[in-house]
């Protein structure tokens, strides 16, 4: 009995040990922008992980998160109600643009030049590579309009090339520790996909 409390005891500071050290996950934070959306989410699984964030940092950009666009005003602003005058919608995007420039300031607060850095140059980037695809593209797009099977197609193979662009490209940007980090990352991000865990 006394070894079963024993290693009862053992095994729960272990996993308590184990709790501590995990670290904390910024998950799809979005860091990026794109032509038309100020805040976009990663553009391939694991980018977020090139920053090198500490654990501080990660709790401090979730916690202005918390407090700026994921906040109840704000959710419940971006409510769609058909019954607001335009008065109160311009009142609620005014909230939400507040909101967004907030966010701004202080995730910029918080990351330093270096992590601000690399987000510049990776969002360049992108929309290199996407304004490349779309040249490509858009007249295949065009010569194919009505046909949605044809269009549905181009724009999958558009979204695959600017992803292996992309991908292609970051190469050069990365440190090696920033790119271990985000094919580790990648790799977890599309491991968890493929297996979403049931609840």
């Amino acid at each position: 009995m006394v070894r079963v409390l024993a290693l009862t005891v053992v095994f729960g500071l272990a996993a308590s040990a184990l709790a501590a050290e995990k670290k904390p996950a910024i998950g799809n934070f979005p860091f990026w922008s794109a032509p038309k959306r100020e805040f976009s989410d990663q553009f391939v699984p694991g980018l977020n992980a090139a920053l090198l964030l500490s654990p501080e940092q990660i709790e401090q950009l979730h916690a202005a998160r918390r407090e700026t666009i994921d906040s109840e005003t704000i959710r419940s602003t971006t409510r769609k109600d058909p019954n607001l005058s335009e008065a109160q919608r311009e009142t609620n995007r005014k909230l939400v643009s507040d909101a967004q420039a907030s966010l701004r300031i202080k995730v910029s607060n918080i990351l330093t030049a270096d992590q601000r850095a690399l987000i510049e140059r990776i969002n360049a980037v992108h929309q290199e590579v996407g304004k490349a695809a779309s040249e490509v593209f858009q007249p295949k797009l065009v010569a194919s309009k009505g046909d949605d099977q044809a269009q549905e197609k181009f724009r999958q193979e558009m979204r695959e090339r600017v992803s292996a662009d992309f991908r292609s490209r970051l190469e050069g940007l990365l440190s090696p520790s920033q790119k271990s980090a985000f094919d580790q990352a990648a790799a977890d991000e599309q491991a968890a996909a493929k297996n979403p865990k049931k609840k």
